[in-house]
């Protein structure tokens, strides 16, 4: 059976009659059980002919957004500049105080979407959203930038901060030109400076070459000509990373003659030592000061404990000093016979089989100290006899 609910006018004037705030507290109402039956829950339905708002029903004053009419763009704005508010903080504050006219909207946005142009705009600050700015054209704009004199990235963003810039030049001029005219910060600022990754270098031997022609010595006079101002903009300052397939290292490069450990191409172990020992060197000092001089060969090592991992057995072994009187062998190591038999068992003991394998036990430890390292040199021919 279709209920009947009072008339608008009666209606209405029972539910001014509870002094409701807004439109929580009518649905609270509704939920309560006191609401009498001929007063709709959904008065908007029922009443469409004279329904206006629930301000009107609830007699708050409060009027729908959709329903209110606002003042013109210009009036509005006029009255918010007066306000004299500084930013959208104060704004929302303001309308949230009570003491907003219902003539001018809490969102300017959306009412006055054709004439909107930012919030700096409506509250008079005069900033105003860069989407909507005009700003000179790009050749007008950067013939300005050019007569500040400006060298670099960073004064320009202190020149945007210092409040000189006019509100026509843009603070981000790579955005705002970009497909009408913009090249890089060098051409805007007048500099000449080109991003790196708009640079056309030399080939990797015509830079060589050029940088051969400088005679430096070595990597700092280089990182320090580059800091310099005087490198040609065609030579990079870290040439590994655009010439990534010829880079051999810094001495290539620079023209020193120096070539990375890891590229550099050494005699064979046994061909080093062989040249070593026949140098006559006494101990590991001698050997020192020979690779600091001019005359160590480029082929031999100066750390050859490093490069020979494989085949290294001791410095005595490398620079051929174990060579013994017949007193000092009987007093460090077993008669050849005797040594023979006991290197047999430990031939025998630890499967050895070959003189890699030998190497391997004396890096292991397995060799006692009374059986010489290298026998070879220890039990000469003649001292077998």
């Amino acid at each position: 059976m279709k209920k009947e609910f009072r008339s608008f006018k009666d209606a209405r004037k029972f539910v001014h009659s509870l002094k409701l705030k807004d439109s929580t507290n009518w649905i609270n109402y509704c939920k309560s059980g006191k609401k009498p039956d001929d007063i709709p829950s959904d008065p908007r339905k029922v009443y469409k002919k004279e329904w206006k708002s629930m301000g009107d029903w609830l007699d708050t004053g409060v009027i729908a957004s959709f329903n209110r009419t606002y003042k013109s763009f210009s009036n509005a704005r006029k009255f918010v500049h007066s306000l004299k508010l500084k930013n959208s903080s104060e704004w929302k504050t303001y309308c949230k105080s009570g003491k907003k006219p219902d003539d001018i909207p809490n969102t300017p946005r959306s009412v006055y979407k054709k004439e909107w142009r930012g919030v700096g705009d409506w509250l008079g600050t005069g900033r105003i959203a860069t989407m909507k700015k005009e700003f000179l054209s790009f050749l007008e704009a950067r013939q300005f930038v050019h007569s500040l004199n400006i060298k670099s990235n960073s004064e320009w963003r202190n020149y945007c901060k210092s409040g000189k810039k006019p509100d026509d030049i843009p603070t981000t001029p790579a955005r705002t030109y970009k497909n009408k005219g913009w090249i890089n910060e060098g051409d805007w600022l007048g500099t000449g400076t080109i991003a790196s990754y708009n640079i056309k270098f030399k080939t990797f031997d015509k830079a060589k070459k050029f940088v051969h022609s400088l005679n430096f010595q070595n990597e700092k006079q280089w990182r320090q000509y580059c800091k310099s101002g005087n490198k040609p903009d065609d030579i990079p300052a870290s040439p590994e990373k655009p010439y990534k397939k010829e880079w051999k290292g810094i001495s290539d490069w620079l023209g020193t003659k120096r070539i990375a450990n890891q590229d550099k191409k050494y005699l064979p172990f046994l061909e080093a030592r062989k040249l070593i020992r026949s140098l006559g060197m006494k101990n590991v000092d001698d050997w020192r000061k020979w690779c600091k001089s001019d005359i160590r060969q480029e082929n031999i090592p100066a750390h050859p404990h490093v490069v020979y991992k494989k085949e290294w057995i001791a410095w005595n072994d490398w620079l051929g000093t174990e060579n013994m009187s017949p007193s000092k062998i009987s007093k460090n190591y077993l008669p050849f016979k005797e040594a023979k038999i006991e290197a047999r068992k430990i031939v025998k003991k630890y499967g050895i089989k070959n003189r890699d394998d030998w190497m391997k036990a004396v890096k292991e430890g397995k060799i006692p100290k009374n059986i010489p390292l290298v026998p070879g040199r220890v039990y000469s021919k003649k001292r077998k006899k």
